[in-house]
């Protein structure tokens, strides 16, 4: 009997994500059917999801390697799942969990960035005996597997320390800096962390625009229409790499046209993806402006660990996640000092 898994990954048109997600860029709808492997379980219910983030999201230059892990554990454990991207829509998140419930699924994994809104389902889904893991936000209905959080406003708080630094310590305390905002609410939450941080510890430096709050397919229009308003600006702030990275493709060349020094410049994200870290070696190297990046653990915690808490409660399994656990991701600088032991942690060349 084949297994079905379900993995819904964010494209986070805004920033992030992902997630996610936290989300990054936006991912075509795909179903992927693994061959038949050997049994070891009883299959009654039998059955996981699994998925992952984004405002995550990994950007359009590079592979994915969480889509890569699950890949090979459904190939290896003789699993179905299918993807569906939400852009970050309510409407359209809903659109596809009915359609999840429609087909039949075992269990589903999502980035909950609207809870309010999808609760209702959630609570359909779980009636109907549908396992249920949710990350960003553990505002579900009772009866959910687990939820795997971030605590947004304290990575918010690694971010702007980031930033904070280098403007004390390479400008003088003094700049005009931008930090790029969300649509997403618990987005919101990590951009204010920054904005806190930034303010506390850089009281002679001034934020040079009102953040408007964006999808990720705004940022390089909000980011350039700042930019036209303060172009001295000299450090950029976002919460998710793919914003950093288009930022940084429209802006750095920019900079360079000028013959500007680029060891006064600084852009800080999230997400540790793989070309945060090329870039970060890249500004070691005098090339780029990318100076730190935090390390959510969504390279391996979130794939392995949400599939295997997922599939325990649809077998019934002992296993070290117990149903409707709350786990946290951690958030962790990875600067100029630290990246290549991060990319060699992950088997990243850089």
């Amino acid at each position: 009997m084949k297994k079905r898994f379900v993995a819904l990954f964010l494209a986070f048109v805004l920033v992030c994500t992902l997630l996610a997600g936290c989300a990054s860029k936006t991912e075509t709808p795909a179903k992927t059917e693994t061959p038949a492997a050997a049994e070891t379980t009883t299959e009654t219910t039998t059955e996981a999801p699994a998925a992952t983030e984004t405002e995550t999201e990994a950007p359009a230059e590079e592979a994915d390697p969480r889509a890569e892990k699950m890949s090979k554990y459904c190939s290896e454990n003789n699993i179905e799942y299918l993807t569906a991207a939400h852009n970050s829509e309510s409407s359209a998140l809903m659109e596809i969990m009915e359609n999840f419930m429609a087909a039949g699924v075992n269990g589903v994994i999502f980035q909950n960035f609207e809870p309010d809104s999808i609760n209702g389902t959630l609570e359909e889904m779980i009636e109907k005996g549908i396992k249920v893991v949710s990350y960003d936000s553990d505002n579900v209905p009772e009866g959910t597997t687990g939820c795997w959080i971030c605590s947004n406003y304290d990575t918010g708080v690694v971010i702007g320390t980031a930033a904070a630094d280098f403007i004390n310590s390479e400008l003088d305390g003094v700049c005009n800096y931008f930090i790029m905002n969300s649509k997403v609410a618990f987005m919101q939450d990590r951009v204010q962390g920054i904005i806190d941080t930034i303010a506390e510890k850089c009281p002679n430096s001034t934020l040079a625009y009102e953040p408007p709050k964006i999808v990720l397919a705004e940022a390089v229009e909000t980011f350039s229409n700042m930019l036209t308003a303060c172009p001295d600006v000299q450090v950029v702030c976002t919460g998710y790499s793919t914003c950093a990275t288009n930022i940084i493709a429209e802006w750095l060349p920019e900079i360079q046209r000028k013959g500007g020094d680029l060891s006064k410049y600084g852009v800080f994200t999230c997400d540790c993806t793989n070309l945060d870290l090329e870039y970060m070696a890249q500004t070691v190297k005098g090339e780029n402006i990318l100076r730190s990046t935090v390390d959510l653990g969504l390279k391996e915690l979130v794939p392995m660990g949400m599939i295997t808490q997922c599939e325990a409660a649809i077998r019934g399994l002992d296993c070290e996640y117990a149903e409707g656990e709350v786990v946290t991701f951690p958030h962790d600088l990875v600067d100029l000092t630290n990246y290549e032991e991060t990319a060699a942690k992950y088997n990243v060349e850089i």
